[in-house]
């Protein structure tokens, strides 16, 4: 710290000239000037002091924040490993999801296909035959004939003139008279004459015949 600047004793001048009270009253302003600029520079000193001791603590911040970064630098170097580890998980994930992309697209294609299923289900079932009607239906079946019936049928049916006979008995009776020579016929038959008509006609005629044979016995006695 600088020394502080020693007044001047007074100076006492012999000639009266007053040149030495002169110099006596520069020195004495001087000198205030120069306590002044103690008071300014003890300030200063003081200031200087104060921040040094604000750059001693900002040094040793500074040494903590590098310690700091320091750490921060490991925690970034293992954040970046991290982040490198997660960018294979994601591209992992991107083909995950094409994947799954190509399967929803696929399971779409057999949506759709499934739909027109059930429609044509469905349209074929609306088709179906009613509870009554299906009931109605199982009492027909129930109806049927039994194996053992179905079997003589069938032997029946086998037993049945072949296409060549029921062709020759469909000529047979394509040839028969037709229902109006039929009734004609009909009638004549219900003009014949009854069974005692015909016993009588059929006396007549035997003796005609017997009178016709014993004609010359007959001419032989009448005459």
């Amino acid at each position: 710290m600088p020394q502080p600047v020693t007044r001047l004793g007074r100076l006492k001048s012999g000639d009266g000239s007053g040149t030495v009270d002169s110099m006596e009253t520069r020195v004495a302003l001087l000198e205030k000037s120069f306590e002044k600029m103690d008071v300014k520079l003890d300030t200063v000193v003081r200031d200087v002091a104060g921040l040094r001791n604000d750059v001693s603590d900002l040094k040793g911040g500074i040494i903590s924040l590098k310690g700091n970064v320091s750490g921060l630098s490991g925690d970034v170097s293992s954040l970046k490993s991290d982040v490198s580890g997660l960018k294979g998980d994601v591209s992992g994930l991107k083909g995950d999801v094409v994947g799954l992309k190509g399967d929803v697209s696929s399971l779409k294609g057999d949506v759709v296909s499934l739909k027109g299923d059930v429609a044509y289900l469905k349209a074929k079932v609306d088709t179906l035959p009613t509870g009554m009607a299906f009931g109605e239906l199982v009492a027909k079946v129930d109806a049927l004939p039994s194996a053992r019936a179905f079997g003589e049928l069938a032997a029946k049916v086998d037993a049945l003139p072949s296409a060549i006979a029921f062709g020759q008995l469909a000529a047979k009776v394509d040839a028969l008279p037709s229902a109006e020579a039929w009734g004609e016929l009909r009638g004549r038959v219900d003009s014949l004459p009854t069974t005692g008509k015909l016993a009588s006609m059929l006396a007549i005629a035997v003796g005609s015949i017997a009178i016709i044979n014993n004609w010359p016995a007959i001419i032989a006695a009448v005459f």
